[in-house]
């Protein structure tokens, strides 16, 4: 599952990508003298060191200049992350090392939507959490579908509602990084192009050159290609000997095809496999057919996966990690992902699970 993170304003936050003028992150670390401070901004998903220095008299300092506001972390010693928004101004941070979490970050506007949105969404998990936790023992104990079924029916309730606050929130903060971050990350997925494309219609050019920004006029472009009813999109990329494979192999051919996106190391995925075994050995005979695509970048790992979950359906990956192209394509930043194609191969749905697919595939074959 990806590893990224998971407060009403009255006016546009407006952000010029051309002020120079640089930030200036004054921080404070008690009785951590010595200790490398590590600051870290993530680029195309991925952390890249963008700066380090030791901590003298309990205090330490970063400068430098960002032409958009950037997603940053910041490791003290093993401590950490804390996360934030940086952007060309004067920032504090005061490091809590008994209780990383508790570390105050300010001098950021981005920051201080972000810091909202984080708080709102922190509600949201600590109802899911509990809930995931007895679903998890339920399954690794003995089979209570009823159960089972129950707890993944609430949490379903849970993120619904979770997911109609990310809406509103970014609905009620446009032109502004932390929505195009928001939206990129958690929430692209859920929204339709009516929701999506008023959002990105709403940001100043200035900000054409933040990552998140880019990336959220590329979604929207894929969200308009992606869309239910429309053709699939091919991709050839190798099977686990090595040979090309092409979605087109198997879409358009006749069958209900399911695109499913996973990889090894994501334990939802790992965790879901079970199901969608049973699924597929139900309805393959009957005209469905699924393509897995893994987000892996360790073949050995993705390999050993295969064999030990029993998938023995077609599978496919470029080991690109979360740069994968056809990860891009589809515009997937969190897995499990699905994708449903009809018989000609058109898109008929997008990110059904559990009981959601077996309502679908039920209603669809007799």
């Amino acid at each position: 599952m990806k590893h990224l993170i998971w407060i009403i304003v009255t006016a546009f936050v407006l952000y010029s990508c051309t002020d120079h003028s640089g930030y200036v992150i004054k921080g404070t670390a008690e009785g951590a003298d010595g200790q490398t401070v590590v600051l870290q901004e993530i680029q195309n998903f991925e952390p890249v060191v963008r700066d380090s220095v030791k901590i003298k008299k309990g205090k330490f300092e970063f400068k430098g200049n960002v032409e958009c506001p950037e997603f940053c972390m910041l490791y003290v010693g093993n401590n950490g992350p804390i996360q934030f928004f940086i952007e060309n101004s004067n920032i504090n941070v005061a490091v809590n090392l008994d209780s990383i979490s508790g570390s105050k970050v300010t001098g950021s506007k981005e920051n201080d939507i972000f810091i909202s949105f984080s708080e709102g969404m922190e509600g949201f998990n600590k109802q899911v959490k509990p809930l995931n936790d007895a679903y998890m023992a339920l399954r690794l104990a003995e089979a209570d579908t009823a159960k089972e079924r129950s707890l993944l029916q609430q949490m379903d309730k849970i993120r619904e509602t979770r997911t109609n606050y990310m809406t509103e929130f970014v609905q009620q903060h446009p032109n502004t990084v932390v929505s195009a971050f928001i939206i990129d990350n958690m929430l692209s997925r859920y929204l339709s192009i009516d929701q999506l494309e008023p959002i990105v219609n709403s940001y100043d050019a200035k900000l054409d050159k933040s990552q998140w920004v880019q990336l959220l006029r590329n979604n929207l472009a894929i969200t308009k290609r992606t869309q239910d009813g429309q053709m699939f999109t091919d991709i050839t990329l190798k099977t686990p000997d090595d040979q090309s494979m092409s979605l087109s192999d198997y879409a358009g051919k006749g069958k209900y095809v399911l695109i499913d996106f996973w990889a090894s190391w994501c334990r939802p995925c790992r965790m879901a496999n079970p199901h969608v075994v049973k699924l597929y050995n139900q309805y393959k005979d009957k005209g469905f057919e699924i393509v897995g695509i893994s987000l892996d970048r360790d073949k050995k790992e993705w390999v050993d996966a295969i064999a030990a979950d029993g998938l023995t359906w077609p599978q496919m990956s470029d080991l690109k990690f979360w740069q994968s192209e056809a990860a891009k394509l589809y515009s997937v930043n969190s897995i499990p992902y699905t994708i449903l194609l009809d018989k000609e191969g058109k898109i008929i749905a997008k990110g059904l699970y559990a009981e959601q697919l077996d309502e679908k595939l039920a209603e669809l074959i007799k």
